[in-house]
């Protein structure tokens, strides 16, 4: 699910690779029926990924990458192409102005074809299972149905991967892989993080 908000030619998935885009993402979409946020969730995937919690909008994002785009003349597909065939791996990382790295590859949306997400441990990155990103949203979602926000348990966290995601529990929040300070990082606006989760 990539958002058609950002100009064209931009292919960037907000909802698995950035976390203030995933907090109002959480914010506006409590009284959103379940089965369309089930829907969402799914496009998150379903292995690895990088999210990036720094202080850049999904747009200062775009625009400063299709910025850099412009000054190497790469904005038309062509060109932006045969850039990417030029590279070993079909990627090129570019830097943008608070230090991270990203990633640009091929997109394969019509129209869309600069895809971007973070560069693995880039600077405010954490490296994130998809399975707990996507429980960690669904976990604070659904604790904002019941108000409850403040009481998610093991045993509420694994009704939620039940019920929500189809997906095996958990044993203990604080050993998930993450999962717990994941849930947190949504509760809550902090955006000095690093590493892997």
């Amino acid at each position: 699910m990539f958002s058609a908000q950002l100009p064209a030619p931009i292919l960037f998935h907000p909802l698995k690779h950035h976390l203030s885009y995933i907090q109002a993402f959480v914010e506006h979409n409590a009284t959103t029926p379940g089965a369309e946020l089930k829907s969402a969730l799914l496009t998150i995937g379903g292995s690895q990924l990088d999210l990036y919690a720094g202080p850049l909008s999904p747009l200062q994002i775009a625009t400063e990458v299709l910025q850099h785009l412009g000054k190497l003349h790469l904005v038309q597909p062509t060109a932006y192409q045969q850039y990417l065939a030029t590279a070993d791996a079909a990627y090129r990382l570019v830097t943008l102005s608070d230090g991270t790295d990203w990633v640009m590859r091929w997109g394969v949306v019509e129209g869309r074809y600069v895809h971007l997400h973070p560069a693995r441990y880039a600077q405010y990155t954490l490296r994130v299972k998809a399975n707990v990103l996507k429980t960690a949203i669904a976990a604070v979602i659904t604790a904002k149905k019941q108000g409850k926000i403040a009481a998610m348990d093991t045993q509420f966290i694994n009704e939620v991967r039940a019920e929500w995601l189809a997906l095996p529990p958990v044993k203990d929040l604080s050993f998930s892989e993450g999962l717990g300070s994941i849930i947190a990082l949504i509760k809550n606006s902090a955006t000095s993080v690093g590493g892997a989760v």
